[in-house]
């Protein structure tokens, strides 16, 4: 049987291109690694040494130049898969602003579900039990942009929460 994340000898660059010729800087560099569904993980390392690189290639945001990641057995390259590897791992950036999308706070953690076609009801049900999870129910008609830092890490992470997938990536869980 298979592991839930199956990494293979990962290869990943990022390619400046803004410098003549671009500049191409290798990152990953023949990663495997392997988790099984309920494992917590945790991956360390100093600022720049590939941690969110490598988490973003787990939830296919970043493709391999090389090498493979499975997600419950789905390969991170086919792009038929890209919504169900997405709906199965959950991504919690490090600075929430990057994934606060509404006006409003219930209304933004409801934002991935309705494109997930949950029902009304359910994605109520999902919203409020979320909110109250993160201990942010009671901030639910509240701007997002008019609360803390923190606040809105508990947002971005009651978000996910509420999607219900089978993995929660944290990039920069102490932030």
């Amino acid at each position: 049987m298979s592991s839930f994340i199956e990494i293979k000898d990962l290869h990943f660059s990022y390619v400046n291109e803004l410098e003549e010729p671009p500049v191409k800087t290798e990152v990953l560099k023949g990663i495997n690694l392997n988790i099984e569904k309920g494992e917590f993980v945790a991956v360390l390392g100093h600022n720049g040494s590939g941690k969110s690189t490598l988490a973003k290639c787990i939830n296919a945001i970043n493709l391999p130049e090389s090498g493979a990641v499975y997600v419950n057995g789905m390969d991170t390259l086919d792009e038929n898969n890209l919504l169900p590897i997405r709906e199965k791992v959950g991504m919690v950036f490090q600075n929430p602003d990057n994934q606060i999308v509404a006006t409003i706070v219930e209304e933004d953690v409801a934002f991935a579900l309705e494109n997930m076609g949950v029902e009304p009801n359910e994605i109520r049900r999902r919203v409020d039990e979320a909110l109250k999870t993160v201990g942010m129910y009671e901030y639910r008609l509240h701007a997002p942009h008019k609360l803390s830092g923190g606040q809105k890490q508990r947002v971005a992470i009651a978000g996910i929460i509420a999607m219900k997938p089978d993995c929660i990536l944290l990039d920069e869980p102490t932030a």
